[in-house]
């Protein structure tokens, strides 16, 4: 049942790859929100998420889920704010196209020193920030105990959604999420609030993301080593 569940909420992110599931009522509890945007930036992102139908592929895929109360999945513009997260209360996973703006604007023009290509800077973050929210969704709403910290749950079970993709699928999403990790974490400068803080730091969570990876397969993510992003 968990290897079903993690495999399902992955395919909903990847375009094109999503199972043909039959809907049943249970997928009437998943509703899906593209608000309207005014930034011209933001209206070009609604308007190729739209497109993309990511939304409707995560409800697709969680209409085999059998949640006890709705859940709503919403991208948004949020005032300028870089953000994404689930609201209990309102039960909604909330994504910014601020968010999604401030990725493209990272991404390379075109491919990375690294080999990351532009479609996966933009498109593994994405995948990998709906995956961890919708995770504190699941942990909520199916009330699923957690061990350690919320946030480092959320990326350990988005991370392992990933990992039971075909490997040359898992491999664009991981590397697009790490370019992120490793962008994010060039800039901080963490002070001892930072230290306690419920988030790990960008650079922990790169490190935990890839070794998450490289264990699962050392051959299909061998290049981690080869080319210096982890240690020997």
């Amino acid at each position: 049942m968990i290897r079903a569940l993690l495999l399902v909420l992955a395919l909903a992110l990847l375009p094109g790859a999503g199972p043909a599931w039959a809907r049943t009522a249970e997928g009437d509890r998943v509703r899906v929100l593209y608000q309207a945007a005014k930034a011209p930036e933001a209206q070009a992102i609604y308007r190729e998420m739209r497109e993309r139908r990511l939304l409707e592929g995560l409800r697709e895929t969680l209409s085999v889920i059998r949640l006890p109360r709705p859940l709503t999945l919403r991208l948004s513009e949020c005032d300028g704010e870089v953000n994404a997260w689930y609201a209990p209360e309102t039960r909604t996973v909330t994504v910014c196209y601020e968010f999604i703006q401030d990725v493209q604007n990272r991404a390379p023009k075109d491919t990375s020193p690294a080999g990351v290509t532009r479609h996966q800077a933009v498109m593994g973050p994405v995948a990998q920030v709906f995956l961890h929210e919708t995770s504190h969704a699941l942990f909520h709403l199916l009330d699923v105990p957690i061990l350690g910290r919320e946030e480092d749950a959320a990326d350990q079970l988005a991370a392992l959604i990933l990992l039971r993709l075909k490997p040359a699928q898992a491999r664009q999403i991981i590397n697009g999420s790490a370019f992120l990790f490793a962008s994010y974490g060039a800039e901080e400068k963490p002070e001892k609030a930072d230290l306690a803080d419920d988030h790990g730091l960008f650079q922990q969570r790169l490190y935990n993301l890839l070794c998450l990876a490289y264990g699962s397969d050392e051959r299909a993510f061998g290049y981690l080593v080869d080319r210096g992003d982890l240690p020997k």
